[in-house]
């Protein structure tokens, strides 16, 4: 093989080769547990232990679903810290994601006292300290995946004029995650001090949930299971 036999492999069979369908895998796999996870922790308390709709995703760590929540956090965190992007940005921002993540499922969020279903951990753990260190890093985390969408995503070795249909719906789809993803953050830290909603209300696991959909979707979209060229 020449030269610029080895250049058009590059160029116009990379797609094919076992790395980039690993890449796309890894990317489809994320997206799937970021969409599957609220759902998974509010159906599967439901019908365990007939565990009540928690006030955040987080406090599902104190139910019998805390093994879910744990596990598919990992997952994620796994994915992460294994995913190589196109350059060395794109990888340590994934790899940063991924240990907000693991700090997410390591230290759990604060206990409310008398909540249904919080009662099987609540003895033993002292999460004060626990729980600034949780928030910071699912704040940190949503904002990170955030960036990817809005600045890493959207990055193309192409000029806009060369863009197909596809790329510009794909492009499309990223910044509108990606704004989501920041607004639900912004609505879940004014939601309580400005609506005075309490700390029982679901606004912030509706608000996790949609900001985790819209995660999925541009992982999905990245992975090319829709838009694809």
């Amino acid at each position: 093989m020449n030269i610029k036999q080895v250049a058009n492999y590059l160029t116009t069979e990379r797609s094919a080769t076992p790395e980039v369908i690993s890449f796309r895998a890894t990317r489809r796999a994320i997206g799937m547990l970021g969409v599957a996870l609220p759902f998974v922790l509010w159906w599967g308390g439901l019908l365990i232990n007939s565990t009540a709709l928690q006030p955040s995703i987080s406090h599902y760590y104190f139910t019998n679903m805390r093994e879910a929540f744990v596990g598919v956090l990992c997952a994620v965190s796994l994915f992460l810290f294994t995913y190589k992007g196109y350059n060395k940005m794109d990888s340590y921002v994934a790899n940063a994601a991924g240990f907000f993540s693991l700090m997410v499922a390591v230290f759990p969020t604060n206990i409310i006292e008398g909540y249904p279903g919080q009662s099987m951990v609540a003895s033993i753990l002292d999460t004060k300290i626990h729980n600034a260190i949780h928030l910071t890093s699912a704040g940190l985390f949503f904002v990170t995946l955030a960036c990817m969408s809005l600045f890493l995503f959207t990055k193309s070795d192409k000029p806009k004029s060369q863009w197909s249909n596809a790329r510009k719906s794909r492009n499309t789809v990223y910044k509108v995650s990606g704004w989501v993803m920041l607004l639900c953050i912004v609505l879940i830290g004014i939601s309580e001090p400005l609506l005075d909603v309490g700390e029982t209300s679901k606004i912030t696991f509706a608000m996790e949930t949609v900001a985790l959909f819209f995660f999925g979707i541009s992982w999905l979209t990245k992975g090319e299971v829709v838009f694809s060229e």
